[in-house]
């Protein structure tokens, strides 16, 4: 007697995912794209900087000889004061003036020399004191820098003076956040910011000579106008 041969259940064979697959070959090859466009890194700067918020230098007063400041730190992290340096440029017309009375002396050509000498030099180049300060989140730091003479009777009636300084969070994930930031150009780690200095008033200026600087100062400020800085330049 012939058995009859048993019907087996026909086998389903599941449809080739395609478009899964499709889909991710083309995944990477979009993330590869993103990141080697730059993309990636200009939307990572947009975010940072959106979190990350400013750190701000200000000038405040004068005090005595010395000159008070403030680093306004606008973050929500706390921040490193790397290197904060005064730099007066070396080229440049310096125009200084003597505060009291003191002794000269006139040779036979009409040559002036004051009392000590006429060379002098500039206390707040080597301010370092700020170096390694942390200024916390969301608040302020105020120091002051020191005379930009050395001499007690002398100070700058009008000069150029360039502050350099550069800050770091002390989160090491931000920090090299920023360090990546810098090495593709979106983002400064170092700052300059170039000020005037008149009768001991520090004021921003882009100017590249101290007499375009004094005579845009000099136009903007009619309280100048009648000053001796300001004779001649309006």
């Amino acid at each position: 007697m012939a058995r009859r041969k048993k019907k087996g259940s026909p086998s389903i064979l599941p449809s080739p995912p395609v478009a899964v697959e499709r889909h991710r070959s083309w995944l990477p090859r979009l993330l590869a794209f993103v990141a080697a466009s730059g993309i990636l890194v200009a939307l990572l700067g947009v975010a940072y900087q959106h979190y990350a918020g400013n750190v701000s230098l200000e000038f405040i007063q004068a005090v005595g000889r010395a000159y008070e400041f403030q680093l306004k730190n606008d973050t929500p992290s706390d921040r490193i004061v790397k290197t904060f340096r005064i730099d007066p440029p070396r080229v440049q017309k310096v125009i200084y003036k003597t505060t009291e009375d003191v002794y000269a002396h006139i040779d036979d050509q009409g040559r002036v020399t004051l009392l000590g000498g006429n060379i002098s030099y500039v206390p707040a180049a080597e301010f370092k004191e700020l170096d390694g300060q942390k200024v916390l989140a969301n608040s302020s730091l105020k120091f002051r820098v020191p005379p930009l003479s050395s001499r007690p009777w002398i100070a700058p009636e009008a000069t150029i003076v360039d502050v350099r300084f550069e800050l770091e969070p002390s989160n090491h994930a931000l920090s090299a956040i920023e360090a990546m930031l810098g090495a593709v150009g979106l983002r400064l780690r170092t700052r300059t910011v170039r000020y005037l200095v008149i009768d001991n008033y520090w004021t921003v200026s882009q100017s590249s000579s101290i007499g375009e600087a004094i005579r845009v100062y000099c136009r903007d400020n009619d309280s100048m106008a009648k000053s001796s800085t300001c004779a001649g330049e309006r």
